[in-house]
């Protein structure tokens, strides 16, 4: 790769508020943005005419360890689908072998890339085993991963301490999958001992536990879990704007999967309140099993729902949904140094659509366009670190 590059694209979203620039520049030096705006003259010139460059997409929650069962269960519950220990994934997960599993789960690492995703955080089933098959999955591939494990739900306090000591020192964080799974006592413990790793937690998924929440201790999952300190919280499917806007007071860093949350019959996010209470969010695409891992998706998905969900168009505009799906997704993983914006001092990862394409063209809007329209078959070409992936 020639050591200075310059890409210039006559539609740009630049920076991490991702504006749209025309004819603007991605100088590129050794696989990181060293200015964005006027072409460096003495680069190799590369040049995308009618396109628009757009960041590479950050998944920010999912389950890569069902990628080989996918459309299995739809149609049943989510308590008998993804449940632990007897759930009908957790069944599939004991009869694969070791490299069977690898080779599922890189297939679905390499479907992410395809499809312009950069980075995801996935919940790790499987304990220390589970951390070291993704681990080995990933080898050779260029995209980042933010592995939280699990520890046994069923063994005493002091064997889930043990427990987690191996698990977090192998990964990089702890992916809890109810609130109510693990004593309080032992999340507050590990995130004292580990306050460096990342702790997330399904929350207010299920309308049932959530009220039940609400009813034993005055507060739903999410609020409650904040004694722990968490640094992500998924779903919030079922969590009043009240909680909403308590979480947002407190920092914690919130995920929505809309197009799982509907499949599997859970409900249907108020993203319409998240907004009103402050709430930044990311996007994830959540079980393998369940949907693609396809971003652009996910945004049209969640900006159809929640307009008529709430009869009302403008209740969420395309720039927001954009940024849950890039810089917002790197700020819930903590990788917003390096990815989810064209910005200098930024790895040049970033995505070419074509406005020529049948899908695209005689788009008016191109935000709106990119969030509302825009499939995979649009990408023109993929660059990861400067380079051309696809």
């Amino acid at each position: 790769m020639p050591e200075l590059i310059c890409f210039t694209g006559d539609n740009v979203l630049v920076g991490n508020t991702l504006d749209l620039e025309q004819n603007v520049s991605l100088n590129v030096e050794n696989g990181r943005i060293i200015s964005v705006g006027e072409p460096i003259k003495d680069a190799v010139q590369v040049k995308f005419e009618s396109a628009l460059i757009c960041p590479m997409f950050i998944n920010a929650h999912c389950h890569l360890g069902d990628t080989g069962a996918k459309e299995m269960g739809v149609g049943i519950p989510m308590e008998l689908l993804v449940s632990a220990p007897n759930g009908l994934k957790h069944r599939f997960l004991s009869k694969l072998t070791r490299d069977v599993h690898i080779s599922q789960m890189r297939h679905g690492l390499e479907e992410m890339l395809t499809n312009g995703i950069i980075a995801c955080g996935d919940f790790r089933e499987q304990g220390f085993e589970g951390v070291l098959r993704l681990r080995e999955a990933s080898i050779g591939l260029p995209i980042q991963l933010k592995i939280l494990g699990r520890i046994s739900e069923s063994a005493s306090e002091k064997q889930m301490l043990e427990e987690a000591y191996q698990v977090l020192d192998a990964s990089d964080g702890l992916g809890v999958r109810d609130v109510d799974c693990y004593p309080t006592s032992l999340l507050e413990k590990l995130r004292s001992i580990f306050p460096g790793k990342l702790f997330a937690a399904h929350v207010a998924e299920n309308n049932l536990a959530e009220k039940e929440s609400i009813k034993k201790y005055g507060f739903g999952q999410a609020v409650r879990s904040l004694s722990w300190r968490p640094d992500i919280l998924v779903h919030l499917t079922h969590s009043s704007q009240n909680e909403m806007k308590k979480l947002q007071s407190s920092g914690v860093r919130v995920v929505s999967c809309p197009r799982t949350n509907s499949i599997l019959g859970d409900g249907i996010p108020d993203l319409k309140s998240w907004i009103e209470s402050g709430i930044e969010f990311g996007l994830g695409t959540d079980n393998m099993l369940a949907t693609s891992p396809n971003m652009l998706m996910e945004m049209d998905y969640a900006s159809r729902l929640i307009r008529g969900v709430n009869q009302d168009p403008g209740c969420i505009d395309s720039k927001t949904l954009l940024m849950s799906a890039t810089i917002n997704g790197a700020k819930v993983l903590k990788l917003e140094g390096d990815l989810g914006s064209l910005s200098p001092g930024k790895q040049a990862n970033f995505i070419v659509f074509d406005l020529e394409s049948l899908n695209l063209k005689y788009t008016q809007d191109l935000i709106s366009g990119l969030v509302n329209r825009a499939g995979v078959c649009d990408i023109k070409n993929i660059y990861i670190e400067g380079e051309k992936y696809k």
